[in-house]
């Protein structure tokens, strides 16, 4: 049977801030602890380097008043056009891939059960399209106009 010593196993640090290629791999609604709509997103790192490839980076969608133009900067960053309109959903953002711009957050909460300040996350500060040029209509995210 193997043994642990779980006072000796580090956890995972965050990637170091940067740009990298990403794509959505999971999208999931939900309710913030305020009672908001939210969708919780998953963006997979393709850097095909060792130490980032294939790490996870978590961000979330807050449909608040005051959070709305991270989601519309994260669309457009996915390659809609600014002047968009409809439902997001996890569906339409599954498989989406653009440029994550990262950085580090350290944290200034405590952890209530352990007294220990959270440690450093990363935060997904910006997304760009992966290429300057826009796709063509055909080729955009499929989502009805209203």
């Amino acid at each position: 049977m193997p043994a642990i010593d779980l006072s000796q196993v580090k956890g995972i640090a965050p990637v170091p801030a940067g740009q990298y290629p990403a794509t959505i791999t999971s999208a999931v609604e939900g309710t913030s602890q305020a009672g908001n709509q939210k969708i919780d997103i998953q963006w997979k790192l393709e850097t095909g380097e060792k130490g980032t490839d294939g790490r996870i980076v978590f961000d979330t969608f807050t449909f608040t008043a005051e959070s709305l133009f991270r989601v519309k900067n994260t669309l457009i960053g996915l390659g809609y056009d600014k002047d968009w309109s409809g439902d997001v959903t996890p569906e339409m953002l599954i498989g989406q891939s653009a440029l994550l711009t990262v950085d580090i957050q350290v944290s200034t909460k405590v952890d209530p059960e352990t007294g220990e300040a959270y440690p450093p996350r990363n935060r997904v500060k910006k997304v760009t399209p992966l290429n300057k040029t826009k796709p063509a209509r055909a080729e955009r995210p499929a989502v009805a106009r209203r």
